[in-house]
């Protein structure tokens, strides 16, 4: 009786927080402004730079600048190219928000990477985001490909 009693418990509350996380979900989606949106208007004007600005409408990534620099008579031709978040994992996407560029690991390039280690570095500016907003444009960006 006793097992009866304590399988149909588990069986309620397991059903009741199915149900719960339905109807927050649904909330959200039927509220004044949907998830997408509001992480789409944080991706366009966070706290001041654009994220579009560097990581391009859709998020893919784009080129940002070329130039050629002089090294010991040898001319290098670099790009400066931000990445593809539309693929980030929530994890990488934050340490990239919040990673300290003075704190970096300091890399050992070969000779001829001139262009790596002149760009090295985090460039990512500070939006000192809350988690929710960073969860916010992550799913912003991952699902931005399907809308």
């Amino acid at each position: 009786m006793l097992k009866i009693i304590i399988i149909t418990m588990l069986q309620v509350f397991l059903f009741s927080s199915d149900m719960s996380q339905s109807l927050v979900e649904k909330q959200i989606n039927e509220s004044f402004i949907t998830k997408y949106e509001y992480g789409k208007m944080l991706y366009n004007n966070p706290r001041g730079i654009s994220c579009a600005k560097c990581h391009g409408d859709d998020g893919k990534g784009m080129l940002l600048s070329s130039f050629k620099h002089t090294a010991k008579d040898v001319v290098y031709s670099c790009q400066v190219k931000t990445t593809d978040m539309t693929r980030i994992s929530f994890q990488k996407f934050t340490e990239k928000l919040e990673s300290d560029t003075l704190l970096m690991d300091k890399l050992k390039f070969e000779k001829p990477q001139v262009c790596e280690k002149l760009i090295y570095g985090n460039t990512m500016p500070k939006y000192f985001l809350t988690k929710d907003e960073q969860e916010t444009i992550h799913y912003y960006i991952t699902h931005v490909k399907q809308k």
